[in-house]
């Protein structure tokens, strides 16, 4: 949309449910779609372009976050799973699999060395992500119990210091990021 008068500058179309994940890579020139149809699609944000679509999710795609050099995608599922992306060749880099429930909310902290996930086992997890970011190398650091009810949204602020984080239960909580 153009933010000045409110007329639709692109349309993306391609996905075949209902689309409940998006994130702008940071240099805005690539747009991922995440949907109910298990699959994450890489749009070109000037020509609307299909550039690439990711499939290895069993379960819709919720929740979407690029690492700050655009380089690595995070994914959340329904299939219980947070998966790494490369973006450039659409390969799955690795799966973390830790979590008992749906994932809603995926996002990478602004160093772009943890990612934080978060769904409806009522937990917030954290795992440092490795430069290349191959499967094996990205350790979890922390698990914590944070709301009584599904998690549905995550973020960092700015500084990377602080974790926001909404849920079912009519709550939102502040974290120190680096202890939760």
């Amino acid at each position: 949309w153009r933010v000045g008068n409110g007329s639709l500058v692109r349309k993306f179309e391609g996905h075949t449910d209902a689309i409940y994940a998006l994130a702008l890579s940071p240099d805005g020139r690539t747009l991922a779609t995440g949907s109910y149809d298990q699959k994450i699609m890489l749009w070109n944000t000037a020509t609307g372009a299909e550039l690439k679509m990711l499939k290895a999710h069993n379960g819709g795609v919720f929740g979407l976050s690029f690492r700050a050099d655009g380089k690595v995608l995070a994914s959340a599922s329904g299939d219980r799973t947070i998966k790494l992306w490369e973006v450039a060749a659409g390969k799955r880099l690795d799966t973390f699999s830790q979590p008992l429930k749906e994932q809603s909310a995926v996002v990478f902290a602004p160093d772009g060395k943890t990612v934080a996930a978060a769904g409806a086992d009522s937990r917030i997890r954290m795992w440092s992500v490795t430069e290349k970011a191959l499967e094996g190398s990205n350790k979890i650091l922390l698990t914590r119990y944070a709301h009584e009810g599904a998690l549905l949204n995550i973020a960092f602020s700015n500084d990377g210091k602080t974790l926001v984080s909404s849920a079912s239960d009519r709550t939102v909580k502040i974290w120190n990021a680096a202890t939760l």
